[in-house]
């Protein structure tokens, strides 16, 4: 029963709810049944311990689900909670997952509390299970880091061991960041700048802009910006980029060719980045986000590029606010506008960053879908949020449309995701490529 209690939250995201990733949790947790073990000698102590491996498993679960390279990232990035709406953020399954937690911690302690002769049998299970791992081969302990799995499942781990470890790994790995391989965003850029010198360019980077599997829902989103009307004008292509990382990663990886964080940037890298590149000859580089810059220390490694930050207190006012549920701050029609606008002008370098599709969905605000889309959907299997995250990316594509066929320039564009959609389901998440994005570039003819 200690043993059930111990793992119901993590066996039941994983069997019931289809958590993404579930693959890689462990069907033993070391760590809950060393605290299940001196819960059996001091309910305290216990309690510290099993609290720490529940938050370790789940902030570790959660970093991977949205794409942060790293769990210490995603604790840290704690600290710009007071720019989110909270509320918005927990769902019911997620405070019932809460509860449960908590239920079972109660559980735990009442089974433990004056039971020390459970101590050594818990010790002995978390051993036995340690020893199916290692015959399994996908123990991870004493430099044995690479799976040669006999059977898929994983035994037993230690969540809060893999943290350490993979954060001790990567202060080891900290230094220069490194140089994409095939940066095909950064690179489309580069050359048409090369060629084209003093002619604007325009990047809009979308929130959660995955790729579709299916190839109907993939036409369905190409139609939404790839129209007749702008054919005339660009000359439009349709591909897919790698990714790797959450979405300040996305960005670096578009507009300076890199895979690093933001807070290893330093000016000797920052150097190859397009908007400095543009300041060397002259041009002038903006930046266009609705949210708040101090998230994610935009504010300052920004201008350490050379994107001159838009300040919407000083330019049009907007007219629609707080589309997303989580993250308030200005619309991304009006941040498509604004950008569109600023690329009218000469010898520019304008970068969107939107946000409007970042998750989670309100799916109350959300009108039907279109038939298209639905007979799409229901075709492909593709689930329902999935395919309302898809309307909404098809929607902003549209409205990007319909700004540059109104607009008298015509700018080189290249409309590019940042990371795959961090659903928390692996049916909604399956929906989209793993590991790469749409892009569509936009050449004037």
């Amino acid at each position: 029963m200690i043993v059930l209690a111990l793992h119901a939250p993590s066996w039941l995201s994983a069997w019931i709810f289809q958590a993404p990733r579930a693959e890689e949790r462990p069907l033993f947790n070391l760590d809950l049944l060393l605290g299940a073990a001196i819960a059996c000698v001091s309910s305290l102590g216990g309690a510290i311990v099993l609290v720490l491996a529940w938050a370790a498993d789940g902030a570790r679960s959660a970093a991977k689900n949205y794409h942060f390279m790293s769990t210490v990232d995603f604790v840290d990035a704690a600290r710009f909670a007071d720019m989110l709406n909270l509320p918005a953020l927990f769902s019911r399954s997620l405070l019932g997952a809460l509860a449960g937690a908590l239920v079972c911690l109660w559980l735990v302690l009442r089974l433990t509390r004056r039971s020390r002769q459970l101590a050594l049998p818990l010790l002995a299970l978390a051993v036995l299970a340690a020893g199916c791992d290692i015959a399994n081969g996908s123990f991870h302990l004493f430099g044995l880091d690479k799976d040669k799995r006999a059977v898929s499942l994983n035994f037993a781990g230690s969540p809060a061991w893999n943290v350490w470890a993979s954060e001790r790994q990567s202060l080891q790995a900290a230094g220069p960041g490194a140089r994409i391989t095939n940066p095909v965003t950064y690179r489309a850029l580069q050359t048409w700048q090369a060629e084209h010198p003093g002619r604007t360019s325009l990047l809009v980077l979308v929130e959660s802009m995955g790729l579709p599997r299916d190839p109907a829902l993939r036409g369905w989103l190409q139609g939404r910006l790839m129209t007749s009307r702008l054919a005339a004008r660009w000359e439009m292509q349709f591909s897919e980029e790698a990714f790797s990382g959450s979405t300040t990663f996305g960005e670096l990886r578009t507009l300076c060719g890199l895979h690093v964080h933001y807070s290893r940037l330093d000016d000797e890298l920052a150097a190859g980045c397009l908007p400095r590149q543009q300041a060397a000859q002259g041009m002038s580089s903006i930046g266009i986000h609705g949210f708040g810059l101090r998230m994610f220390d935009r504010s300052t490694w920004w201008p350490r590029v050379g994107l001159r930050p838009w300040n919407w207190l000083e330019g049009d006012a907007p007219k629609s606010m707080n589309c997303n549920p989580a993250f308030p701050g200005v619309c991304d029609v009006d941040v498509l506008a604004q950008a569109v606008k600023q690329a009218q002008e000469p010898r520019r370098f304008v970068y969107a960053l939107t946000l409007d599709t970042h998750l989670p969905l309100d799916l109350k605000r959300l009108p039907p879908l279109p038939v298209d889309l639905l007979k799409a959907c229901s075709a492909s299997s593709t689930p329902l949020e999935a395919c309302q995250l898809t309307r909404q990316l098809g929607d902003l594509l549209a409205r990007l449309e319909s700004l540059l066929a109104a607009s008298a320039a015509t700018p080189f564009l290249v409309v590019v995701g940042d990371h795959a959609p961090p659903f928390s389901e692996r049916f909604n998440r399956e929906a989209f490529a793993t590991d790469r994005v749409p892009l569509f570039v936009l050449k004037p003819r």
